[in-house]
């Protein structure tokens, strides 16, 4: 075994227990290494000289109430979302929500309600275009009623 396999090796026993074979492997390297044995076996003085961590007096219920933390079903994924957004402590955010939507749907409703206003006018203004050519024709035959005669009321008062 190289130096990396021992890394290696070493990193592996952190995260779990090693295999016999490990084990075969890792005192092999040692036996061949005897500088590395006795640092080995000065740790493994100093950690067996510690003492044990004291355990607190509630660590059964502690461990128990996790298990039952664990153990309990979770919440339906779209149910605790929502429940989360409608909490007390969202509701500046809410009402800052609110108000934009608000003020983008009166923005909207407003552009359409221009844009409807603006076709009803080209609309009108090209019917109008339409009829120019005759209602222009007509003008000039009631431009020249308004040049006749004053109404003579002798005649009138006949009529009468």
């Amino acid at each position: 075994m190289n130096q990396p396999d021992i890394e290696t090796l070493l990193q592996t026993a952190r995260t779990r227990d090693l295999t016999e074979a490990e084990w075969a492997g890792l005192e092999r390297w040692l036996s061949a290494n005897p500088a590395e044995r006795a640092e080995w076996e000065a740790v493994n003085q100093l950690l067996a000289a510690l003492p044990d961590a004291p355990v607190a007096t509630n660590f059964t219920s502690l461990v128990l109430e996790q298990v039952r933390r664990v153990e309990a079903p979770a919440p339906a994924l779209g149910q605790a979302g929502w429940r989360k957004i409608l909490a007390p402590q969202f509701r500046p955010i809410q009402i800052a929500a609110a108000a934009t939507l608000a003020m983008v749907l009166g923005g909207v409703g407003y552009q359409l309600h221009l844009n409807q206003s603006r076709a009803e006018m080209a609309e009108a203004v090209a019917s109008i275009a339409e009829f120019t050519p005759g209602f222009l024709a007509d003008f000039e035959a009631i431009e020249a009623i308004t040049q006749a005669d004053p109404v003579d009321e002798e005649l009138w008062a006949a009529l009468k």
